[in-house]
C-alpha cells in the first residue's frame, strides 16, 4: 500500500468553480476588447489559433520538459510563452526553405503526441498541485482586468481604426507592421521602406506575427493594431503573479506565509500601472510600467513575457529544484530572448552574475549561476553579430543623460548648455519617484538568502543601471528599466508581504487594502494641493506629507482596533502600501483625463494615412507580386521648411512590398549617422541626395529617361501620393495608370 502511494505521488487537485469563474470573467472581457475593432471571423480565428496553435502545445512542452503543474494560471501563461517561442523557432526554420505557410504544423503534431503516448499524456494532462483559492482568483482577475482596461482605453480606443485619419496615428506601429510584412516573405528580414535594405534588429515578434498571419489569414493591420497585444499582455500579467507566488506559499515549517492571497494580484497591479509616483502637476517622471508600452511597442510586450518566463525557470534552477531538464527550457528561451528584445540578455546575465557572487560568498554551489550566466553572455555576443550585425541602434554610453531628456529638466533649466543644477534636481525627483513606488524592496529581509531573490535583484539593478548610463534618441534607454520593472514589482510586493508578516496578524491583508485605497486618495489630494505650485519642492512636500499622514492614520486605526503588531510597523506598512498603490493613480486617471494621460501615455499624432491612401496601398498588395519594387513621392510624415520627419512607413506596411525610398528613419544607416553626428535619426536628411532627387523626378518632372532609370533599378510600380506634393499631369504618358483614389494614384511601369 505504501509503495503504491509513493508511485502515485502527492495528491493534486483541480481548480475550483469559483476560480474558473474568475478566469471566465477575464476571458469575456478580453473577447469583448478584441471584438471592438475586429470582425467576429477574425477574432474567432485568432482566438482558436492562440489556444490550439500556441497555448496548448506550449502548455504540453512546459509540463513535459519542466515537469510543472503548480496551477493553471502559471501553466497556461508559461505555455503561451513557450508556444510562442516554439512558433518562432519553427517559423525561422521553415521560412528559410520557403515553407512559411506551413509553420503551424508543429502544433497539431505536439498535441497528437500528448494524447497518443500514455506516459506523455499522464505527465501533461494531469491535475494541478496548488489551485488558486476563490478569493485569490478573483483578486487576480480584478487586477488583470484593471490593467487591460487602462491599456485598451489608452491604446486601441485612442488609435483605432487604423489608417483612416492622418491626425490619429502612431508611426511606430506602421514600422512594426512593415517589418512583419517583410517577415512574411524575406529571409533575412529587410527594411521594406528603404528598398529592402537588410535589417539588423530584434525581429522575433515580427516572425511570430507573420506565422500567425499565414496560419489564420488575418491581415497584418488587424493583428498588430487590434489583436496581438492582448494575449501577450494578459500572459505577462499572469506570469507576474506566478513569479510572485514563487516566494509565497508555505514556510519550511508548513505554515502559510502572510501575503499568499494578495501579494500576487498586487504585483500585477503595480507592474501594470505603477512604477512612478507623479507629484508634479504638469510634468511626467518617466513611464516605466508595463501599460505604457504594452500596446504601442509590440516588441517590448513580447520582451516582458520572455523575461518573466526566463525568471520563473531561473529561480527554480538556482534553488536546485529538479528536474535538470528545465535547462532545456532556459536554453530555448534564452535563444528567443536574443531576438525578442535586445534588453533582456544583458539584464538576465547580470542577474546570474550577482547570484554567482552571492553563492560563492555564501559557500554554496554556484555552478548553475555560472553556467546560466555564461549561456546569456555567449548568446548575447552571438546575437550582436548574427542578429544585430554589430549595430548599437543609436545606443551610446553617456552617464546620467537620461536626466537631461526627462521633462522636468527642460522646465528647470536656465541658460544655454547643460544646466547641472537642473539635471541634479531632475535626478533626485525622478529617483525619489521610482524609489517610493517600489519601496517594498527595502523589506525583503532574510529573503536575500534566496538565490532566486538575488537573481531578480541583479536583473532589476541592471535595468536601472543601463537606463542611467546609456542614452538613445526618444529616451529609448528607458526600455531597460521597463523590461526590469515587472521583476521590481514582484520584489516590492514580496518585501511588503515580508514586512506585513512582522505584525503577526492574519487580517493584515485588510491593512494593505485600506492603505492602498487611502494612498490613491492621498496622492490625488497632493496633486490637487500642488497644482498651482512651481518647481519640484512644493509638490513633493505635499506628496510626502500625504503619504505620511496616510501611514499615521492607518497605524492609529490598526491599534484602535486592538490588532496585533507594533505601531511603528503598522505605520511603515501603511506608508509603503500607500506609495506603491498610489503610484498607479495617474495611469488610472488617464482613462478619464487627457491631462493625466499626457503625463504617462503617448498621444496620437500626425502622419498617418487617409482611408483612400490606405486603400490604394492595399490594392497594390492584391495586384502585385511579393518583392516587386515600388517608388513613391511620400517621405515625410511632418515637413516644415527644411525639417523632415522621415518616419513614413505605412506604404510598405500596407502594400507589403519594398519601396525604393519611402522613409529612411529606423534604418541601420540612419542610426549609424545619428551616433556619429548626434542628430535625431528621425530628422536626418537623406544621405543620398542624388538617388532621392532621381526618385522624386519621376513624379514632379517625368521623362522617358527618368522612368527608364527607375525601370533599370527594378522599380515596377509608382505610388503617387497627392497629399505629399504636386504630381505632374503628364506622368501617365510614360506609365500605365492602374488605380486611382481621391488621395493616391498607382501606376505600373510599361
Amino acid at each position: 500500500m505504501q509503495s503504491r502511494a509513493r508511485r502515485r505521488g502527492p495528491r493534486t487537485a483541480g481548480p475550483s468553480l469559483a476560480g474558473l469563474g474568475a478566469g471566465a470573467a477575464v476571458a469575456v472581457l478580453a473577447l469583448a476588447m478584441l471584438l471592438k475593432f475586429s470582425t467576429v471571423s477574425e477574432t474567432g480565428r485568432f482566438v482558436v489559433f492562440c489556444v490550439l496553435g500556441i497555448t496548448l502545445p506550449g502548455f504540453a512542452l512546459w509540463r513535459l520538459i519542466g515537469s510543472y503543474r503548480r496551477n493553471l494560471v502559471e501553466d497556461c501563461a508559461a505555455g503561451f510563452a513557450v508556444g510562442t517561442a516554439a512558433q518562432i523557432i519553427v517559423y525561422l526554420a521553415s521560412s528559410s526553405v520557403g515553407f512559411q505557410q506551413w509553420s503551424w504544423v508543429w502544433a497539431p503534431i505536439v498535441l497528437v503526441i500528448t494524447f497518443l503516448d500514455r506516459e506523455v499524456r499522464s505527465r501533461v494532462w494531469c491535475r494541478v498541485e496548488e489551485p488558486l483559492r476563490p478569493l485569490q482568483a478573483w483578486m487576480l482577475a480584478a487586477a488583470c482586468a484593471i490593467v487591460l482596461i487602462v491599456v485598451f482605453v489608452k491604446g486601441p480606443m485612442e488609435f483605432l481604426p487604423a489608417y483612416t485619419d492622418p491626425l490619429r496615428s502612431y508611426p511606430d506601429l506602421a514600422f512594426q507592421q512593415a517589418l512583419a510584412a517583410s517577415a512574411k516573405y524575406d529571409v533575412p528580414i529587410a527594411t521594406l521602406w528603404l528598398g529592402g535594405e537588410p535589417m539588423k534588429y530584434h525581429t522575433f515578434f515580427h516572425q511570430s506575427t507573420a506565422a500567425t498571419a499565414w496560419a489564420t489569414r488575418i491581415d497584418l493591420t488587424d493583428l498588430i493594431h487590434s489583436l496581438t497585444w492582448l494575449p501577450l499582455l494578459l500572459a505577462g500579467c499572469a506570469l507576474v503573479f506566478a513569479l510572485t507566488q514563487r516566494f509565497m506559499g508555505t514556510t519550511p515549517e508548513g505554515d502559510r506565509r502572510v501575503g499568499t492571497t494578495w501579494a500576487g494580484p498586487l504585483a500585477v497591479l503595480v507592474a501594470g500601472l505603477g512604477g512612478a509616483i507623479q507629484p508634479l502637476p504638469d510634468l511626467g517622471l518617466g513611464g516605466i510600467s508595463t501599460a505604457v508600452a504594452a500596446y504601442l511597442s509590440p516588441t517590448q510586450n513580447l520582451g516582458v513575457l520572455v523575461t518573466l518566463v526566463i525568471c520563473l525557470v531561473a529561480v527554480d534552477l538556482l534553488r536546485g529544484q529538479p528536474p535538470r531538464s528545465r535547462w532545456v527550457l532556459l536554453i530555448g528561451l534564452t535563444l528567443i530572448a536574443a531576438g525578442a528584445k535586445s534588453t533582456i540578455l544583458p539584464l538576465a546575465g547580470f542577474g546570474f552574475g550577482l547570484a554567482f557572487v552571492f553563492q560563492v560568498m555564501a559557500r554554496r554551489k554556484s555552478g548553475t549561476a555560472l553556467w546560466a550566466g555564461a549561456l546569456c553572455l555567449t548568446v548575447f555576443l552571438g546575437a550582436l553579430v548574427l542578429i544585430f550585425g554589430g549595430e548599437s541602434w543609436g545606443t551610446k554610453l553617456k552617464p546620467f543623460e537620461t536626466f537631461v531628456q526627462l521633462s522636468p529638466y527642460s522646465a528647470l533649466r536656465n541658460g544655454d548648455g547643460v544646466d547641472g543644477k537642473a539635471q541634479l534636481l531632475t535626478a533626485l525627483t525622478t529617483l525619489l519617484s521610482w524609489g517610493l513606488a517600489s519601496i517594498g524592496v527595502l523589506f525583503l529581509g532574510r529573503r536575500w538568502r534566496d538565490p532566486g531573490v538575488v537573481f531578480l535583484a541583479g536583473l532589476s539593478l541592471a535595468g536601472l543601471a543601463f537606463t542611467l548610463v546609456t542614452t538613445q534618441s526618444g529616451i529609448s534607454q528607458l526600455y531597460f528599466l521597463r523590461t526590469a520593472f515587472p521583476v521590481i514589482a514582484v520584489l516590492a510586493c514580496v518585501g511588503l508581504a515580508n514586512l506585513v508578516a512582522r505584525l503577526g496578524d492574519q487580517r493584515s491583508a485588510v491593512l494593505v487594502g485600506v492603505s492602498g485605497l487611502l494612498g490613491l486618495a492621498a496622492c490625488a489630494g497632493a496633486r490637487v494641493g500642488a497644482e498651482d505650485l512651481k518647481g519640484v519642492k512644493g509638490p513633493w512636500v505635499w506628496t510626502v506629507a500625504a503619504l505620511a499622514a496616510t501611514g499615521l492614520l492607518v497605524a492609529v486605526g490598526w491599534k484602535l482596533a486592538r490588532r496585533r503588531g507594533g505601531l511603528l510597523t503598522a505605520f511603515v506598512v501603511g506608508v509603503a502600501a500607500a506609495a506603491m498603490v498610489g503610484a498607479t493613480l495617474v495611469p488610472l486617471q488617464a482613462v478619464v483625463s487627457d491631462h493625466a494621460s499626457a503625463l504617462v501615455f503617448a498621444k496620437p499624432g500626425r502622419g498617418g494615412a487617409t482611408a483612400p491612401e490606405a486603400g490604394a496601398a492595399r490594392w497594390l498588395r492584391r495586384n502585385s507580386k511579393p518583392g516587386e519594387l515600388v517608388a513613391t513621392n511620400a517621405h515625410c510624415i511632418i515637413q516644415r521648411e527644411e525639417i523632415c520627419d522621415s518616419r513614413h512607413f505605412w506604404i510598405a506596411a500596407l502594400s507589403e512590398r519594398p519601396v525604393l525610398v519611402e522613409g529612411w528613419s529606423y534604418s541601420n544607416q540612419a542610426n549609424r549617422i545619428s551616433v556619429r553626428t548626434g542628430v535625431n535619426p528621425s530628422l536626418l536628411p537623406y544621405w543620398d541626395e542624388q538617388e532621392l532627387a532621381a526618385n522624386d523626378a519621376a513624379f514632379t518632372a517625368p521623362s522617358a529617361a527618368v522612368i527608364e532609370r527607375l525601370r533599370r533599378i527594378g522599380v515596377r510600380w509608382l505610388y503617387a501620393d497627392n497629399r505629399a506634393g504636386q504630381v505632374a499631369p503628364n506622368l501617365k504618358s510614360f506609365v500605365r495608370l492602374r488605380h486611382a483614389t481621391l488621395d493616391a494614384t498607382i501606376y505600373e511601369l510599361r
